[in-house]
């Protein structure tokens, strides 16, 4: 019976969730379903908390408005039920209230292919960086887990500060489809903006796959499998 249970309880996490600060004392969470249901998904369990606050809703949906408290730190996490569980697993961000950082994303994500193993992924900054941005922060994930490449701002040309903007990704997983957006940050943080997700896709070679470095990769192990970095609103 036991064993039955494992194939109709999700097992893996929502994916992508992400808080964006709507006013001084509203956020609003979005995720994505997870990609291993195994069962109708029947709700998602959605907790906010820190040491003075909690609050605790289902949704059918994947996105939510909480009201919060003030400018703290708050912990949130979002977990799919079936008629039988969660199996155990959720996905986890910690995120500020407060109106620091930038005030929009990154703008106008695009990417070339270079290789089979690697993509040009060009931006512009944002029109409202409320500072000055000191680098940009680029995220990709496929099936195996989320990355993350730092840029410095100091790394780009700066004769190139007001327009187009690019890095080379590389060491990516041959045939293999990823989702890839941008944050870009102030000494301030990065105002909990992200830009638009955009999809690449590697095409086959015939050699071997090189070895990605792993951010986070999802488990049954983790306190917090599928979790996104720590947000700053």
């Amino acid at each position: 019976m036991n064993i039955k249970w494992l194939y109709i309880l999700p097992s893996s996490p929502p994916r992508f969730l992400f808080a964006r600060r709507l006013s001084d004392d509203q956020v609003e969470l979005s995720w994505t379903p997870p990609l291993e249901v195994n069962s109708e998904i029947l709700y998602y369990l959605v907790r906010v908390w820190n040491l003075t606050f909690e609050y605790i809703q289902n949704v059918t949906v994947t996105s939510l408005v909480v009201t919060v408290e003030d400018g703290g730190q708050y912990n949130a996490s979002v977990s799919a039920w079936t008629r039988l569980g969660n199996g155990g697993i959720l996905v986890f961000v910690m995120f500020t209230a407060s109106d620091t950082g930038p005030a929009d994303p990154p703008q106008n994500i695009s990417s070339v292919s270079l290789t089979s193993s690697s993509v040009q992924v060009t931006w512009l900054p944002p029109s409202q960086p409320n500072g000055l941005i000191l680098f940009y922060t680029v995220y990709y994930s496929n099936s195996s887990g989320v990355y993350i490449q730092r840029v410095p701002v100091f790394d780009l040309d700066p004769q190139l500060s007001e327009g187009p903007l690019s890095i080379a990704i590389g060491s990516l997983a041959k045939g293999s489809n990823y989702s890839l957006w941008l944050t870009s940050s102030t000494a301030q943080g990065d105002g909990g903006v992200l830009s638009d997700i955009i999809y690449v896709q590697t095409p086959e070679d015939a050699a071997g796959d090189p070895t990605l470095p792993v951010l986070f990769r999802p488990g049954r192990d983790s306190p917090f499998p599928g979790s996104a970095p720590h947000m700053t609103l």
